[in-house]
C-alpha cells in the first residue's frame, strides 16, 4: 500500500514540473522521478501519468492525451499525435520514427482481470493512423515499416466462448503479431493469437481470425457457419492460465501457425 502511495505520488510530482517549467529546465528534476528527456523533445498540453518515461532526441507528444500506462518509451523522432487515450498495465514502446496518430483507444484491464505483462511495440517507421481501437489484454506487436491504415480498425486479444445454456463462459486471451511490412486497411477486425506475415496486405473491413503465413493481398469473404468450438482442454493450441486473483476462467491462443 505504501509503495502504491510513494508511485503515485512520484508521478504527480512528475507532471507538475512538466506541466510548470519548460523541458529545458525540468529534464535533470525528471531524471530522478524515472523520466528520461532527451533533446528537442516537445510535449503539447497532455497528462502523462507514467511510472517510468523515456523520451529519445527528437520525439513529439501532441495535445489532450491521457496516458496513464507503468511505461513509455520514445525513440528517435517516434511520436504521438493528439487526443489518444492511453490507459491500463500495458506498457508503450515506439522504436525510431515510428508514431500514434490521432483519437486512438489503447486499453487493458487492471491486474484482477489480466495477468502478467503486456506491451504495445511499434518498430522502425511503424504508425497506427486515427481513430483505431487496441485491445492488449495479451501484447500487441508491429514489425518495421508496417501500418494501420485508415481509421476505425480493432486488435483484440481477447475474447470469450458462452456455454450453450446458462451463464457459464471462459475467455481465450491470444497475443496479435503484425510483421515487417505489413498493411492494414480501415475498418479491419484481427482478433487473438494471429500472427501475420512479413509483407501481407489485408484489405478493408476484413476479419481476420487466423494466422496469415505467407504474403499477398488478403480480402473479405462471404460470410459462413462453422461448427460451435470444442471444449478448451481437447485443443492443443488452448492453455489454462494459472495466475493469482483472475475473476474468470482464462484460456492463452497459442499460435497455430507454429
Amino acid at each position: 500500500m505504501q509503495t502504491d502511495y510513494l508511485t503515485r505520488l512520484r508521478v504527480a510530482l512528475a507532471g507538475l514540473i512538466v506541466g510548470a517549467l519548460p523541458l529545458v529546465l525540468s529534464r535533470w528534476m525528471l531524471k530522478p522521478l524515472g523520466y528520461e528527456i532527451g533533446r528537442d523533445v516537445r510535449i503539447g498540453f497532455s497528462l502523462i501519468l507514467c511510472d517510468r518515461v523515456t523520451l529519445q532526441k527528437g520525439s513529439r507528444i501532441g495535445h489532450f492525451n491521457f496516458i496513464r500506462t507503468p511505461k513509455l518509451a520514445l525513440g528517435a523522432a517516434a511520436k504521438i499525435g493528439q487526443m489518444n487515450l492511453m490507459r491500463g498495465p500495458v506498457r508503450i514502446e515506439l522504436s525510431k520514427g515510428a508514431a500514434i496518430g490521432n483519437r486512438n483507444v489503447i486499453t487493458r484491464a487492471p491486474a484482477n482481470v489480466t495477468y502478467g505483462s503486456a506491451t504495445l511495440h511499434l518498430g522502425a517507421l511503424s504508425k497506427i493512423t486515427a481513430a483505431h481501437s487496441i485491445d492488449c489484454a495479451a501484447s500487441v506487436t508491429m514489425g518495421n515499416y508496417s501500418i494501420l491504415a485508415g481509421k476505425g480498425s480493432q486488435i483484440w486479444t481477447h475474447g470469450y466462448v458462452h456455454d450453450e445454456t446458462g451463464p457459464g463462459r471462459y475467455r481465450v486471451d491470444g497475443p496479435v503479431v503484425l510483421g515487417n511490412n505489413v498493411y492494414v486497411g480501415a475498418r479491419a477486425l484481427i482478433t487473438g493469437g494471429v500472427t501475420v506475415a512479413d509483407g501481407a496486405i489485408i484489405g478493408a473491413g476484413v476479419p481476420v481470425a487466423r494466422s496469415l503465413e505467407k504474403a499477398g493481398l488478403y480480402v473479405s469473404g462471404p460470410l459462413r457457419m462453422l461448427p460451435r468450438p470444442v471444449s478448451p482442454d481437447e485443443r492443443p493450441d488452448m492453455v489454462r492460465v494459472s495466475a493469482p486473483n483472475l475473476v474468470e476462467t482464462v484460456y492463452e491462443k497459442r499460435d497455430d501457425s507454429r
